[in-house]
Order: C-alpha cells, then sequence, then structure tokens
C-alpha cells in the first residue's frame, strides 16, 4: 500500500543473519565443546581403567591414580584459563564418581593442577619432556597432599610415605602412553 505520497510502507524482511542465529556456536566453538568432551570422555575410560583392570598393579606399595595424572596432563597442554575450570569440574567427578580418596581431592587436584600449570606458563616451553616433568611434578604435589590429609585425619602412618611417592612415580606411565591422544 502506498500512503502520503507514494512511499511503500511494506519492507520485506532483511537477509542475512538475525537474531536467532547469535544463538547457535559457531563452527570453532562446536570444535572447541567437541575438544572438551572428548577430554572428559578420556578421563573417564582412565576411570574405567583404573577401576577394573589396574587396580591390582601394586609396584612397591603404591598403586596407580590415572585420573589425576590424565587431569594434570589435560591441564598442561591446555593452559591456566580453560584448564583450571576442566581440573575443577574433572575432580568434582571424580569425587563423585565413588573411586577417589575422599572430599579432598577436589580442592587438592584443583589447587596442584593451577600451580603446576602456572609454573610450566612461566618457566618453561610446551613439549612432551615438559610435559613429563610438570606431570611429575603435579603428581608428587597431589600424592603428598593426599598423604599429608590422611596423616592428619589419622588414615595411616609416617612410614607410608614411599607408598605414596611410588603411586607417583608408577601413575607417571599413563604419560607416554595418552600423549599422543591429548596432542591429537
Amino acid at each position: 500500500m502506498k500512503f502520503f505520497g507514494g512511499k511503500n510502507e511494506f519492507r520485506p524482511d532483511r537477509e542475512g543473519t538475525g537474531q536467532l542465529n547469535k544463538l547457535w556456536p559457531t563452527p570453532k566453538q562446536q570444535l572447541r565443546a567437541l575438544r572438551w568432551l572428548l577430554f572428559s570422555a578420556l578421563c573417564l575410560v582412565g576411570l574405567l581403567a583404573q577401576d577394573v583392570l589396574l587396580y591390582r598393579v601394586n609396584v612397591w606399595g603404591g598403586c596407580t591414580d590415572v585420573v589425576p595424572c590424565l587431569i594434570l596432563m589435560v591441564v598442561v597442554l591446555q593452559g591456566a584459563e580453560s584448564g583450571s575450570v576442566f581440573a575443577l569440574i574433572m575432580s568434582v567427578l571424580y569425587f563423585f564418581s565413588g573411586s577417589s580418596p575422599g572430599f579432598h581431592v577436589i580442592p587438592l587436584l584443583t589447587v596442584v593442577a593451577v600451580f603446576v600449570v602456572i609454573f610450566r606458563q612461566a618457566f618453561l616451553r610446551q613439549g612432551f619432556f615438559t610435559l613429563l616433568l610438570c606431570a611429575a611434578m603435579g603428581m608428587t604435589l597431589y600424592e603428598l597432599g593426599m598423604f599429608g590429609v590422611s596423616l592428619f585425619l589419622k588414615l595411616t602412618v609416617v612410614s607410608r610415605v614411599w607408598a605414596a611417592l611410588a603411586t607417583a612415580l608408577v601413575s607417571m606411565a599413563v604419560v607416554p602412553v595418552f600423549y599422543p591422544v591429548l596432542r591429537a
């Protein structure tokens, strides 16, 4: 219809992106979400392997602790910002899975992971041996922290500190196995 001097009042919809299209994730955001889901699935596979297959492996009084090592590896590879959130979420899932040593795994694993990744970003370059060093340092701090909490709660004795260090050492066998998967 034309009103007031021949001006057309009807305007067709604008071609292109509308307001609803901004709600859908971009392809880059979809790939990022897929990557984090695959990291989480890998940690759950590690949890399954730890609980079903590796719980009988006992070296020098220590057994494998695969899930914290995988969480530390992902955090070191991905950086402090997104890796710290991943460490927090996965440590909560690890606690609620029922195979963690206790509730103190959540703050301990998150703090150790953030400390290790900040140390790596400040002083080291990214690579396999850096990841191995940071994962060894992180697992040692985590196991000593778990030992300290267990000692405080009177669940263990001081002479078992070598078993805690052996657990950190045995858990490091996971790094060469899962490194190619995490880098892909």
